[in-house]
């Protein structure tokens, strides 16, 4: 609607009596037809509008939020009467002019105040905490002062229709916008849900040894538009959701995190974690008895793992390369032994709780010796004649061992003095019992 057809009606009321002299510059309120359904009210004092500050007053009350040289009022089909008036003040001195004459318009305003309408980006199911979020003010021309209230009810001002906060809490927000005197009705309320910053998740856990493959991803409730970045130790490194580390190595333990890009390019960084790379350790397979096995002994296998930081270890048993038994014990016994428990053993560990598993030891050969550790040796008794005390119980078996071992020879001379000794000893004894002659 053009508005030379609008029924506007300027008066002009002057305050100046004839004859009085002005000592003060003066200010005058100038009305301008604008675009389409609005007005333009001006303030004018002499030079530049950079040099005042204005201040502007409708039916004598002031409008706090209008500051500048011009501002715009609608027009409409309903009437209202208003007194107009301005005033500046000059920046070099601070110097004010007097209140300019008031100008009495027949203004038309919208049957209906206009409803400021509220768009949040990103969209308000999808925030994540830390994250950026832009709430727009959207109403239809311009000159407006936009007021925006979230959760705590306090309200915040300004002229830019986009007013930025950090997203931590659960909260409503609305807004809404004055012209002048003229407000809108408040925009509907819009409720900002926050989810939990991106974290990374390890699998299969965040202390491994090396040769394990770990998978690292960013968790993330709401992805749609988002694109996500890798930081190891704070430099970037490629990935998309997931990034596997194959083969790791110790020099790959470092402080991963993920950060998640908004579509206004905001940068939340989720919180980050360390991962741990140990050299895997070998198992070390110990047998006792450590010298020759019998028949029918009790043999029992020790599975030494070296310190690490695993506080529990499944151990698994090996025989010929088959598993035979699996334990939280590191000891395995074999009771009564026998010729099918000969061949070759080997010991792993496994982390009782987690993934982790050490090298397989090297092999140990078990094998049974001639005879059998229960057979019980024979004793020999060396008894001195008359009241000598007897000699030390000798075992045959242990001396004939001994000296097979030693030499024949040595044997064959052993035992021709023992028949010598044993001669000797009836010789004294006949001589004791002998009788004397007279």
């Amino acid at each position: 609607m053009e508005l030379s057809s609008l029924p506007l009606i300027l008066l002009l009321i002057s305050n100046i009596q004839p004859g009085q002299t002005q000592e003060r510059l003066k200010a005058a309120v100038i009305i301008e037809p604008g675009k389409h359904d609005t007005a333009i009210a001006r303030c004018e004092l002499p030079g530049t509008k950079d040099d005042w500050t204005y201040g502007w007053f409708r039916d004598g009350s002031s409008l706090p939020f209008v500051t500048d040289r011009e501002f715009s009022f609608r027009t409409g089909e309903s009437h209202r009467r208003s007194s107009v008036t301005c005033r500046g003040e000059r920046r070099s001195d601070g110097q004010k002019s007097e209140i300019s004459d008031a100008v009495t318009l027949t203004l038309s305003l919208l049957t209906e105040r206009p409803k400021a309408v509220l768009t949040v980006q990103p969209e308000p199911s999808q925030i994540l905490r830390g994250e950026t979020v832009t709430l727009t003010c959207d109403l239809q021309g311009e000159g407006w002062t936009y007021i925006w209230q979230c959760g705590d009810g306090r309200n915040h001002t300004s002229k830019e229709k986009e007013f930025k906060i950090t997203a931590e809490i659960r909260q409503k927000c609305k807004c809404y916008g004055c012209r002048g005197s003229d407000c809108s009705h408040w925009s509907d309320e819009v409720t900002l849900t926050v989810s939990d910053s991106p974290r990374v998740t390890v699998k299969p856990q965040s202390s491994v040894f090396t040769g394990d493959t770990v998978t690292l991803s960013c968790d993330v409730r709401h992805s749609t538009g988002r694109r996500i970045i890798w930081l190891k130790d704070f430099q970037r490194i490629s990935g998309d959701e997931t990034v596997t580390l194959r083969d790791v190595r110790v020099s790959d333990g470092e402080e991963y995190g993920c950060a998640v890009v908004g579509e206004n390019n905001s940068t939340t960084l989720g919180r980050r974690v360390t991962l741990t790379v140990r050299e895997r350790p070998k198992a070390v397979l110990r047998v006792q008895p450590d010298g020759r096995v019998f028949r029918g002994q009790t043999v029992t296998l020790t599975c030494d793992i070296q310190e690490t930081d695993v506080t529990s270890w499944t151990y698994s048993w090996n025989k010929d390369d088959s598993e035979i038994h699996v334990s939280r014990s590191q000891e395995y016994s074999i009771s009564s032994v026998s010729e099918s428990h000969t061949g070759h053993y080997s010991c792993s560990g496994r982390e009782t709780r987690g993934s982790r598993h050490t090298h397989t030891s090297d092999e140990v050969t078990l094998t049974l010796s001639v005879g059998s550790s229960s057979e019980a040796p024979l004793p020999v008794t060396l008894t001195p004649s008359g009241s000598e005390a007897p000699l030390p119980v000798l075992s045959v078996l242990k001396l004939l061992s001994f000296l097979v071992a030693a030499s024949p020879y040595l044997l064959v001379s052993i035992i021709i003095g023992v028949k010598c000794y044993r001669a000797h000893a009836q010789s004294d004894e006949i001589n004791q019992y002998a009788v004397t002659e007279e």
